[in-house]
């Protein structure tokens, strides 16, 4: 017992060691990379950045000891020399530990002064590049001596205090009390695994806990190059290999992409004489002398878990909709639509580039601009391009991925809060409302130029917390429901509340905004990122298979941009449609990527219009399945073809 109590104390001094090292390593990377002003302007944000750093570095240090704090236990063993063996290995384990976590930061200091973001995986270029002429500009753009010698000196300084640490004596003088000795290693082994876990939260320390900022360089402060690292090295693992152009076709069965175009349009060969098929897939909206005068703001929300199954649940007791209610007897509801995917990031990337899975966000080319962006048409025709999420930006990559696909602003919850002191937030993010009145005050600071603002919902999610303030209409649970659920009545309770609260925040922001000026302008579409799994068992087949995907589209459509419209909210359609929809209703004479339909085409009948999730699909009654098969592969093999490296 003296032997293990006085080796923890020896490892909590090499971890208070190692929360030196990287605090004064990210000190130098905030004044080597930080603007001249960041002190002055941003003082809260810098010392929350360290202290969110603090949690980070935990982290990668228990990982990093955790060996030793395993091997500690062996010191139980009454043996001497294996005793003596773990002192001695120890010490050498953590300086080479630790020389090989601080190589690494350096490493990913010189790598920002390239890429201007922590190491990520495009650090893997160095050795799927040439090598030799990495190796070149290595040598020409960074100060490898002075960065070996400072190395070197760390090192030096480590081994010195290392060393002095595991000096001092190996036991402790006195027999330490049996009954305190077994609650120190309780409480000891109980914070070690809390520092892995690196949160007491409902969810473990993750990239997105980073944003403590608008600033962006604040919010990189927070992360060092080490936890950044394994994110690569997950990153890379979980890519999917290079996809080919010359292989999707060899794959699919496809003689010619000619062929594949006709099984998608439901044409004949030889209506494609272009040989671009680019020619087909970028279509362009008609010309329109009012839009081109008028062009309207346009709103579209991709909300959490606003699935559609729940609507044939709502009444006056089981109140759903709050104030949407009105809104959609007053506008457009489509409901036979489908979500993308069954995963939020999923549909997002669907929806914003037009990409099926795999995702690009987790790959290297999150860092490429596709003009399958939904971004690219409003861009070119002058709108003002934001993306603003209530949660954190860092999630799932959209810090990076945003910028690159035409939109000209991204931000979430740190700058909403910045924006609204009274903004409140949850474990996901703001609440709803809050991310309305944002979008709302966009609206309002902007009055001359025309917008496009994408807006991604958080409040709906386990584990369902609302504001204090919030008082929720009726949620009565009538037997009969109840027997159909799976959780029991209080977890059920919850749900159905958080799903009627962020319909509320929508409703309350639709009454607002047509009550508004703006109301006149502004065309506003929302639909949910997947269905809700919570309550219904969606998968025993007592559900039919299209309610497990089913979300609703809602559509409001200011008077003057109904003109000419034709409106079937029984056509069937998923979020592949919802853009194509929007941007002819928007944009004049304007060129954009379509591998789906506008729900509003006066010229199509309805007899063509389906929608897609995963390998699910459904379409009109009068569509042949044979027919619906056809057009849903060829549209795979086409997004697959447009992806893919030529």
């Amino acid at each position: 017992m003296k032997f293990y109590l006085k080796q923890s104390t020896h490892l909590f001094k090499i971890y208070l060691l190692g929360l030196l090292l990287f605090g004064i390593l990210r000190l130098v990377y905030l004044l080597r990379f930080g603007e001249t002003d960041i002190f002055s302007n941003f003082s809260a944000d810098l010392l929350a950045a360290f202290i969110t750093g603090i949690r980070f570095d935990t982290q990668i240090l228990c990982y990093a000891l955790a060996l030793i704090f395993i091997l500690n236990f062996l010191y139980f063993i009454k043996i001497p020399k294996l005793q003596n063996f773990l002192v001695a290995f120890s010490k050498i384990y953590v300086l080479v530990i630790f020389a090989l976590l601080t190589a690494i930061i350096i490493i990913d200091h010189q790598f920002y002064t390239y890429f201007k973001t922590h190491i990520n995986i495009l650090v893997f270029g160095f050795v799927e590049d040439d090598t030799s002429a990495v190796m070149a500009s290595v040598w020409s753009d960074h100060p490898v001596v002075k960065v070996i010698v400072s190395f070197s000196i760390i090192v030096f300084i480590i081994y010195k205090i290392v060393s002095k640490i595991y000096a001092s004596p190996k036991e402790l003088s006195k027999s330490p009390n049996t009954i305190a000795s077994v609650l120190f290693i309780l409480l000891f082994t109980g914070v070690f695994f809390l520092g892995l876990r690196g949160s007491y939260g409902p969810f473990p320390l993750q990239i997105d806990d980073s944003t403590v900022s608008k600033n962006q360089f604040i919010n990189s402060l927070t992360l060092n190059g080490l936890f950044t690292l394994e994110k690569a090295i997950e990153e890379r693992n979980e890519a999917s290999k290079p996809i080919y152009q010359r292989d999707v076709l060899t794959n699919s069965g496809y003689q010619s992409i000619n062929q594949v175009m006709a099984d998608y349009y439901c044409l004949p060969m030889d209506s494609f004489p272009s040989a671009n098929y680019l020619d087909y897939l970028f279509e362009t909206t008609a010309t329109d002398s009012f839009l081109a005068k008028n062009p309207p703001n346009v709103v579209f929300v991709l909300m959490e878990s606003f699935g559609g199954y729940y609507l044939n649940f709502h009444s006056s007791k089981l109140n759903l909709l709050g104030s949407l209610e009105k809104h959609i007897h007053e506008d457009f509801l489509f409901t036979n639509f489908l979500s993308s995917t069954q995963g939020t990031i999923y549909s997002l990337e669907n929806i914003l580039i037009n990409k099926d899975y795999p995702l690009i966000s987790s790959s290297n080319r999150r860092f490429e601009s596709f003009q399958s962006s939904i971004a690219y048409p409003y861009s070119n025709a002058g709108y003002q391009t934001i993306f603003i999420t209530g949660g954190k930006l860092g999630w799932r990559n959209l810090v990076d991925f945003l910028p690159h696909q035409y939109f000209k602003e991204a931000y979430g919850e740190e700058t909403i809060v910045k924006n609204n002191p009274n903004a409140i937030t949850n474990t996901w993010g703001v609440y709803d409302e809050y991310l309305f009145e944002e979008i709302f005050n966009r609206l309002a600071s902007h009055p001359t130029s025309p917008q496009l603002i994408c807006a991604l919902t958080t409040s709906n999610h386990t584990p369902y917390e609302l504001p204090d303030h919030y008082q929720p209409y009726s949620i009565e649970i009538s037997d009969s429901l109840r027997n159909q659920l799976l959780a029991n009545k209080d977890i059920a309770k919850q749900n159905f509340t958080a799903y009627q609260y962020a319909n509320d925040c929508l409703g309350n922001f639709l009454t607002k905004l047509k009550a508004s000026k703006y109301g006149a302008n502004t065309i506003v579409a929302v639909s949910g990122d997947h269905n809700s799994y919570a309550l219904f068992p969606h998968n025993n087949g007592k559900i039919k298979e299209q309610d497990n995907h089913i979300v609703p589209f809602f559509l409001f459509i200011p008077e003057n941009y109904k003109k000419g419209l034709h409106i079937n909210k029984n056509r069937y359609g998923s979020h592949k449609d919802i853009f194509p929809t929007l941007i002819n209703l928007s944009l004049s004479n304007s060129t954009y990527f379509s591998l789906g339909n506008n729900l509003l085409d006066v010229s199509k009948p309805d007899s063509l219009f389906y929608g897609i999730n995963g390998d699910f699909y459904f379409g009109d009654a009068s569509l042949s399945r044979s027919t619906l098969d056809k057009m849903v592969k060829a549209r795979s093999v086409l997004n697959t073809y447009y992806f893919a490296l030529p």
